[in-house]
């Protein structure tokens, strides 16, 4: 699991021993930002034989022949895309003894429970002796009894604070911006992480936003304006990113010779995960948003516990404001899964959050 291994030391022993004698399906579970995606990819390294750097590269990159990820485009996983599962899991191995299938996002495979889900189970009732399943999800009571009982469990167990903020501290991060890193990140190194550097600064205009609430709808709109800028400035990162990897695919293509048939089949492989990537980040960008948001007005009930949000003053609204901001902030949660086309809904977020009395 590599540099996110920090206080996972019972799940990469586990995940270690399972490679040495692999069952045909694994369920990995852990939320969104806890390290369960990279986790995913070192274990197919490791099924797959890829001990090299440069083979744990290409699995990392999505470009091993022999390890396919798989994530929904939608809201849901469609009838291809749980075909495209399928069919790969049959197909035989390039390089090595086995194959590996990652199915991110897995319980959207059951929303809703449809022909999806029955052809995953069908592939998992009789699994192709040499490939190997991996199901990712945050939310394994979404999947069905019968996808989870045909899978061995591992969790990602939650990273105690202290641990994030001593691991932050070897990274070079000063200790007040590792605590409060810590704080936030709710046992989740990998979030932690991100705090300190690509959420950062969408994470300050966000908490920034319930203390500069007038009501008013020109107010509202400006602060939606400028919290979906911050949303764009943390995606460019994600595209800056996509082109530096195509160039690096292409420069290895070429230095080790591969087929051109081999290298553009590779090569829509990755711009596909690119743009999945890129709208899940979005996405994810925009729940970043609103995490912030719910974090104050938590910080607001919680009134004499130690504040998550320990770089910011306390903000001044009564206590039912506070939670029915939080059902505002639930409310535009559900609707970013849905449609992460968010402005309209940031401004209707800002006009249900109660202007600060103090």
């Amino acid at each position: 699991m590599g540099d996110g291994a920090a206080g996972q030391e019972r799940t990469t022993a586990v995940l270690e021993r399972a490679a040495q004698r692999p069952a045909h399906a694994y369920l990995l579970v852990g939320p969104r930002g806890s390290g369960v995606e990279d986790a995913a990819r070192a274990f197919a390294a490791q099924l797959v034989g890829a001990h090299d750097e440069r083979g744990r590269d290409l699995v990392r990159r999505g470009v091993h022949p022999d390890v396919v990820e798989f994530e929904p485009v939608g809201a849901q996983y469609v009838v291809d895309e749980a075909q495209a599962v399928r069919h790969e899991a049959h197909r035989a191995p390039t390089e090595g003894e086995r194959r590996v299938l990652v199915v991110h996002e897995a319980e959207k495979l059951c929303r809703p429970i449809a022909v999806t889900a029955n052809a995953l189970l069908k592939t998992l009732e009789e699994p192709p002796p040499r490939t190997v399943i991996v199901l990712v999800t945050s939310v394994p009571e979404d999947l069905l009894p019968t996808i989870r009982s045909r899978c061995q469990r591992i969790d990602l167990d939650p990273v105690p604070d202290d641990v994030v903020a001593a691991t932050l501290r070897r990274d070079g991060v000063p200790a007040d911006a590792a605590a409060l890193a810590a704080a936030l990140g709710g046992g989740q190194l990998a979030r932690a992480r991100a705090l300190c550097g690509p959420l950062r600064a969408l994470r300050d205009v966000a908490a920034s936003v319930p203390q500069r609430v007038t009501g008013t709808g020109a107010n509202a709109v400006a602060l939606a304006e400028e919290l979906d800028a911050a949303v764009e400035a943390a995606a460019s990162r994600v595209a800056e990113r996509h082109a530096a990897e195509l160039a690096e695919f292409d420069a290895d293509m070429e230095r080790h010779g591969y087929d051109e048939r081999d290298a553009q089949r590779l090569r829509r492989r990755i711009e596909k995960r690119h743009q999945r990537e890129a709208r899940r980040a979005r996405i994810d960008l925009l729940l970043e948003a609103v995490t912030a948001i719910e974090t104050v007005y938590r910080d607001v009930l919680a009134a004499g516990a130690p504040p998550l949000n320990a770089d910011r003053p306390p903000l001044t609204v009564a206590a039912r404001a506070a939670a029915a901001a939080l059902d505002a902030c639930r409310e535009a949660r559900e609707a970013f899964v849905v449609n992460e086309k968010g402005l309209v809904r940031l401004v209707a977020l800002v006009m249900a959050l109660p202007p600060a009395t103090g």
